[in-house]
């Protein structure tokens, strides 16, 4: 059994120095929750609102692992920030670098966003995407050992028929369901030997008839990232 904590820290609200985070709503959440009791781990995350930071240290003094799920979806709608990249900085310095020196040993996974890879000149590029691109790199920078996943355009709608396909090309595009993220996440957390220090895309593949991939062999065929080369991790 794996302990899984999610934070899901809103981007606007990121200098809000009342609180450790304000918990957003995460759009695979839900799916992740079902998924991890099924798989026989125990899902975590703080009421939408503002977290003290004693109800942050509380839930991650128990964790293996930490899903880590930005977001513009505040409980009272959706935020844009006005400077994207300074809140992801701030999330880093405020989360990242406490479990850094304190909790090491705990697996971060990043929901990201495919759009980071894209670039700033890419039409679609939004605030969020730079706060999401400082957050990717503060992470590398630490010490924790990191997976980031970053789904392409989401989609409510899934059939048993998709199915989940990772990549290291930075261009990627597609659609994601929730549901395929959410598996993601955790296999994610289940073979950090795969997954820790790999970045890729997450979209599915609809065509009929073509033969499936674990996702476990898929992380593993990624290349890591080059911090981790450097690093050893």
């Amino acid at each position: 059994m794996t302990r899984i904590v999610e934070f899901s820290p809103v981007f606007a609200e990121a200098t809000n120095s009342s609180f450790h985070h304000v918990q957003g709503i995460w759009n695979a959440r839900e799916h992740a929750e079902r998924q991890a009791a099924e798989r026989g781990h125990t899902y975590s995350s703080p009421e939408q609102g503002g977290v003290s930071q004693a109800a942050a240290t509380e839930l991650l003094s128990t964790a293996d692992a930490l899903v880590l799920a930005p977001t513009v979806a505040a409980p009272t709608g959706m935020w844009q920030p006005t400077d994207g990249e300074e809140a992801g900085r701030l999330i880093g310095h405020r989360l990242l670098d406490v479990l850094s020196s304190q909790r090491p040993d705990l697996h971060i996974v990043l929901v990201s966003h495919f759009l980071v890879g894209h670039g700033a000149t890419h039409k679609n590029s939004k605030p969020s995407t730079w706060g999401l691109r400082a957050l990717e790199a503060h992470l590398r920078g630490g010490d924790n050992p990191w997976t980031i996943l970053r789904p392409t355009w989401f989609s409510t709608i899934h059939d048993p028929a998709y199915q989940t396909r990772l990549t290291g090309d930075r261009n990627a595009d597609g659609l994601v369901s929730a549901e395929s993220v959410a598996d993601a996440v955790l296999t994610a957390i289940e073979n950090p030997h795969a997954a820790a220090g790999r970045t890729a895309a997450v979209y599915n593949l609809a065509i009929p008839d073509v033969p499936r991939t674990a996702l476990v062999a898929q992380f593993e065929n990624l290349d890591r990232d080059v911090e981790a080369l450097v690093g050893q991790r």
